[in-house]
């Protein structure tokens, strides 16, 4: 199934995940050190003060979601964070670098919570940071995740990939479908795209 998706190169995009909220607890006592606009940084410790959070120690952001996308993608995800390319949305932290060090919390993502236009302008600062002319977002359609990807004001191209799933067990389906999609696409191989997605042009 040839798809837009295939124009893009993933390892030259700007990749963007969801979280999940199935986490791993623990990890090791590091320091975080992220660099990120002062906007973003005072809204996330605003959001987090009103958050679970359990400070027995930090994981790297991709390490640190273990629900239904990051149990099914296998191997790709590892080489996407390695590509210094990977942004995950969070509910808690806003923004995250793949690499950035978190912990463990609880808290989804609600647009309400940031400040207008603080998220999209970390993203694209994200992409001009490192060069990005196009960018490639995989969450679920139905959250507030697909909606930011929705209003970030794109000066790039910018596609939304979701799954279109109608019965019972979408909470485990719709994820695994997405991971499906994210590993076909990142192994550039569009024979293995899954049944149900979607790709949408927002740039």
């Amino acid at each position: 199934m040839e798809t837009v998706l295939d124009t893009i190169d993933p390892r030259e995009a700007l990749t963007i995940l969801g979280p999940s909220k199935g986490k791993h607890r623990g990890g090791d006592v590091l320091e975080s050190g992220a660099t990120w606009p002062e906007p973003m940084l005072r809204a996330r410790a605003d959001v987090l003060a009103m958050s679970k959070v359990d400070d027995g120690g930090l994981l790297p952001a991709w390490q640190r979601y273990n629900g239904n996308f990051y149990r099914n993608v296998g191997g790709a995800l590892g080489e996407a964070a390695a590509s210094g390319r990977l942004l995950i949305l969070s509910g808690g932290y806003g923004i995250l670098r793949a690499d950035e060090p978190i912990s463990y919390y609880d808290r989804k993502l609600r647009l309400s919570d940031w400040p207008p236009g603080v998220l999209a302008d970390a993203v694209l600062g994200e992409a001009r940071r490192i060069g990005a002319t196009k960018a490639v977002t995989f969450v679920s359609a139905s959250a507030d995740y697909a909606k930011l990807a929705r209003r970030i004001p794109w000066d790039i191209e910018a596609l939304l990939v979701t799954i279109e799933f109608h019965g019972g067990g979408a909470q485990v389906e719709v994820p695994r479908r997405l991971a499906q999609a994210f590993s076909a696409w990142w192994r550039r191989s569009p024979s293995d795209y899954p049944a149900g997605m979607v790709v949408e042009e927002l740039g």
